[in-house]
């Protein structure tokens, strides 16, 4: 009698739930505020019709506000994913809506979603342009009061986050050594670090 041999498990990856994104962003070693901090500015980010380019405007942000203070880049990139393919249909809907408030559009939701349809970097180019020519102002001027919005939300929501996961998770280990042995080896902090 043949058994079926049972076959190996899928590898979970982390970029396929938002659970397992929000975990890792919460497990990153650093300070609440610099972890907060890169949330907020990826989320803003990742509210804008910016997707193809949302990992290099967060490196350029990093560049641009590096000498003013410093938040947690790898927080800031991961927080990007809240705008995808998936889910930039209604996502940019909800900015050209929240847009029209101010300024007048008339876009459907059917030419919406065609304007958003591509293949290939050709048609993206395509896309962003349609995107600029066709919902302009109101598409720009939502995604700004939605991208602020949630920015905005998402500093104390993070920090509330942090504080109840750090204080239910054991410490976790950094080179091999628990957090609190390894932050007693360190070197001293300095006064940006230590706000929290």
């Amino acid at each position: 009698m043949d058994h079926p041999v049972p076959q190996p498990a899928k590898p979970h990856q982390w970029w396929s739930s938002p659970r397992a994104v929000l975990r890792q962003v919460l497990m990153l070693d650093d300070t609440p505020h610099s972890i907060a901090l890169g949330t907020t500015i990826g989320m803003f980010i990742g509210m804008t019709p910016t997707v193809g380019i949302q990992m290099i405007l967060v490196m350029v942000a990093a560049l641009l506000l590096g000498p003013f203070f410093r938040f947690n880049r790898v927080a800031a990139l991961l927080t990007v994913y809240i705008s995808n393919p998936l889910t930039m249909v209604p996502l940019y809907w909800m900015d050209y809506k929240v847009g029209t408030l101010f300024v007048e559009g008339n876009v459907t939701r059917e030419r919406f979603g065609e304007i958003l349809e591509y293949d290939g970097f050709r048609e993206w180019c395509r896309t962003v342009g349609g995107l600029t020519l066709e919902l302009g102002w109101p598409l720009l001027i939502g995604s700004l009061v939605v991208a602020t919005a949630s920015a905005a939300a998402t500093y104390p929501l993070m920090r509330w986050l942090l504080a109840g996961f750090r204080k239910s998770s054991p410490p976790v280990e950094t080179n091999g050594e628990p957090r609190a042995m390894a932050a007693a080896t360190a070197e001293p902090r300095t006064p940006e670090r230590d706000r929290t």
